[in-house]
């Protein structure tokens, strides 16, 4: 037996007590030996072999509740399968012999079975005894060893996790012969009877550890990991093997159980430590196929677009070694009716020139008014804008934005004032092309033997579209002309009066409104002079 091998024994010996390389059987009232043998010991092992080995006298005075030991290797051992019980998005089979077909439910896999599950997608596997296996979304798994001991209930089964991660949920093990190993490119781990993860990646396999007890082995080291640690295994790391305690279980109590939008978002108090979360969310209690398998950064997510019905919510903080702590889990309801309208304007990607800008959506059947949203996030946090009785179907924003991007999202009341959930967040972009009417004369008068005359600057990138005119109607144009920045400066202005007037262009060649003209009379010695502190500037609007 080589090193590795015998330390995986040894550990995973460690988690129960031991039976040697017996089996044990208790005897029941007419138990015979004959009967025994015939239904637990394999072809070419007489029962004469088990009434030597247990030093029985009469095979055929049995006491009921004696202890009768049966050698592993004479044990009948079967070929097991294991079948899919449930199944979110898309998976590929291949048999041992290469044959190659989508999963589906209920599907049954032997040995040598590779699985594969695409980006979004997750199964769970059921295996003889009753252990579950859930494969997560583009991971790679292969079917090593299936097998089972007769009519004992022990089972034999190794998986191989290629890439990927799995949720494990493996039943206490009832004798020696029962074994459930998780082998990976950089580790081994065997278990007796725990709810355990497995991660294997580029940086190696990471075991994490909720229930029960997992022997984790890499090359020539081992460690034990006890409910809430974890262990990190890299190759040609000579590091020993240490549990790494896992953090804490986030606190879910503040999430609603009933969410008001098929895109909901969770927030929950920040963990101590925790880099990240990961967040799962299921239609099964157990989650047996996930909805969405969603990471983040920090202690708040948007879910996906979830259909009406029942769900459960499960988050574990990951720490700064990418080890995900302890779990929390919670329901949530999505209610479908009335249903929300389709969003109109502003579309998805959308640019507003208005800073109040006009939202509008289809007429949703069942809806008697509407309720609306607008928000400078996409969790909408603290809305700048909202409204929960409008009628019709559309509504101006009462109150100006400043120009950046947003989000809206509109749901239906019915009559009864039942509130439907928000549609989708549409984002969009408010950038005004305010009219300009505050151009002035530069303070100095002139400047380098002309006029200058400046405005208030609008968005980045914007530029300017200038005019002078001697009518207030700009029939007849002194000045034309279109600069970068927010300022012109003009050589010699006859004297006497002018009208002025300037507009954005934005950077889409989106031209915005002129404001009502200015007027300014020059004085003469002005326009001989060319500049002059002091000079008479008389701003009017017309």
């Amino acid at each position: 037996m080589g090193i590795r091998a015998g330390l995986l024994l040894a550990l995973a010996s460690a988690c129960v007590p031991a039976f040697a390389e017996d089996w044990v059987y208790r005897v029941r009232p007419g138990d015979t030996l004959w009967d025994l043998g015939g239904a637990y010991l394999k072809p070419g092992v007489d029962w004469h072999r088990l009434q030597q080995h247990n030093h029985i006298a009469d095979p055929y005075r049995l006491s009921p509740g004696l202890r009768l030991r049966i050698p592993l290797t004479w044990l009948r051992q079967q070929p097991a399968q294991a079948r899919v019980i449930a199944l979110v998005g898309n998976a590929t089979a291949i048999s041992s012999a290469g044959a190659e077909r989508p999963v589906s439910e209920g599907m049954e896999l032997g040995t040598g079975s590779r699985l594969l599950t695409a980006l979004g997608a997750s199964l769970s596997l059921q295996f003889a005894d009753g252990s579950r296996l859930r494969l997560r979304e583009s991971s790679e798994l292969v079917l090593d060893r299936l097998s089972r001991y007769g009519r004992t209930g022990m089972v034999d089964t190794r998986v191989r996790l290629q890439r990927g991660r799995i949720n494990n949920e493996v039943r206490r093990l009832r004798g020696a012969g029962d074994q459930f190993i998780v082998d990976t490119p950089t580790a081994s781990s065997a278990v007796r009877g725990t709810r355990f993860r497995i991660h294997s990646g580029e940086q190696g396999t990471r075991a994490e550890v909720l229930d029960g007890r997992v022997a984790v082995t890499s090359g020539r080291r081992a460690t034990l990991l006890r409910p809430g640690f974890g262990a990190r295994a890299q190759a040609g790391d000579g590091d020993p093997l240490r549990p790494l305690a896992l953090l804490p279980a986030p606190d879910l109590s503040s999430i609603a159980a009933q969410q008001d939008s098929v895109r909901p978002q969770f927030a929950w108090p920040a963990v101590a430590g925790a880099s990240g979360y990961r967040i799962l969310i299921s239609r099964h209690q157990d989650f047996a196929a996930l909805t969405a398998d969603l990471a983040a950064t920090a202690p708040s997510v948007t879910a996906p677009a979830l259909e009406p019905g029942r769900y459960h919510l499960r988050v574990s903080a990951i720490d700064d070694q990418g080890m995900e702590g302890r779990e929390s889990d919670t329901a949530f309801g999505i209610e479908g009716r009335p249903v929300p309208p389709y969003a109109v304007a502003p579309a998805a990607g959308g640019l507003v020139r208005q800073d109040r800008p006009a939202l509008r959506w289809t007429q949703a059947p069942e809806a008697h008014r509407y309720r609306y949203e607008v928000a400078d996030n996409p969790e909408f946090r603290n809305p700048v804008a909202q409204g929960g009785d409008v009628r019709g179907e559309a509504i101006t924003v009462s109150e100006p934005l400043t120009a950046g991007a947003y989000y809206w999202r509109v749901g239906s009341i019915d009559a009864q004032g039942k509130k439907g959930p928000f549609g989708d967040a549409i984002e969009f972009t408010v950038r005004p092309l305010d009219p300009i009417d505050d151009i002035d004369l530069d303070e100095d008068g002139a400047r380098a033997g002309g006029i200058t005359f400046h405005w208030r600057a609008g968005q980045p990138g914007q530029r300017y579209r200038f005019q002078m005119s001697r009518s207030p109607s700009f029939e007849r144009l002194r000045v034309d002309e279109v600069v970068e920045q927010p300022e012109i400066t003009l050589p010699k202005l006859a004297g006497g009066t002018w009208y002025l007037r300037a507009q954005a262009i934005d950077t889409d060649g989106e031209v915005g409104e002129f404001a009502p003209a200015q007027k300014i009379k020059l004085p003469c010695r002005l326009c001989r002079v060319g500049a002059g502190a002091g000079a008479l500037l008389i701003l009017l609007s017309l």
